[in-house]
């Protein structure tokens, strides 16, 4: 599978739970609040004038929306109604080498069971943990979306947001960055979420994170923020 990325700005951080006492960097990684998913639809960048085109316009948005209505339905009702689910998240991502993969080599992984709320990434500029470790980095799934589009098909797209305190108050590396997989398997509409689906999504989560790695190590900048 061939990902691309789309760069973010990055924002903020917070005190929370746990202090480690020991002398090692840490690593921290917060998986995501499950997955979402969303449809774009050629007619909504193409609306022309004229009262036909708006009637089709129409129809095609009402048969667009039960399309995601039965595709919600059905999943609710398979035996995998979360696909990837925050636990499913953690333990697809802690396969990862992720201390060499994001340039901490020596740094100790600590893995947390439950998401960061949007308010807390957006806004708290400080260590997301009050940890005593001489020097710490972060890393936060911010947003995990299946994505059916028009003209590039189905894809699950993941927002990552990454920050180096080293052994200082502020960041002094902050990177936020989508990163997608194309899928030719799993499928909310039509429903697939067959064993090889599954397999499917959680290789598709490795090469968003692949993908992420790979754009972080070409860049050295202390500090690169891109709107």
């Amino acid at each position: 599978m061939q990902p691309s990325f789309l760069l973010l700005a990055l924002a903020g951080a917070l005190p929370a739970p746990e202090a480690a006492q020991d002398a090692t960097c840490e690593l921290h990684i917060w998986p995501g609040a499950g997955m979402t998913s969303v449809r774009q639809r050629g007619f909504e960048s193409n609306r022309s004038a004229g009262l036909i085109p708006e009637l089709i316009r129409e129809a095609q948005v009402d048969g667009a929306a039960r399309a995601d209505a039965r595709a919600a339905a059905g999943l609710a009702a398979s035996e995998t109604p979360e696909p990837l689910a925050t636990a499913r998240q953690r333990d697809i991502l802690s396969e990862l080498s992720w201390a060499e993969m994001l340039g901490l080599t020596g740094y100790r992984t600590i893995f947390h069971d439950t998401p960061l709320d949007s308010r807390t990434i957006r806004t708290v500029k400080t260590r997301y943990v009050q940890s005593t470790a001489p020097c710490y980095a972060d890393l936060v799934v911010d947003d995990v979306v299946y994505s059916r589009e028009y003209s590039r098909g189905r894809n699950l797209k993941t927002l990552f947001r990454f920050r180096d305190f080293g052994d200082g108050a502020a960041p002094r590396r902050s990177f936020g960055i989508w990163a997608q997989t194309k899928l030719t398997v799993f499928s909310l509409d039509p429903l697939d979420v067959s064993a090889p689906a599954l397999d499917e999504l959680a290789s598709a989560l490795r090469s968003n994170a692949a993908a992420f790695s790979d754009l972080l190590a070409r860049r050295q900048q202390p500090t690169a923020i891109t709107r």
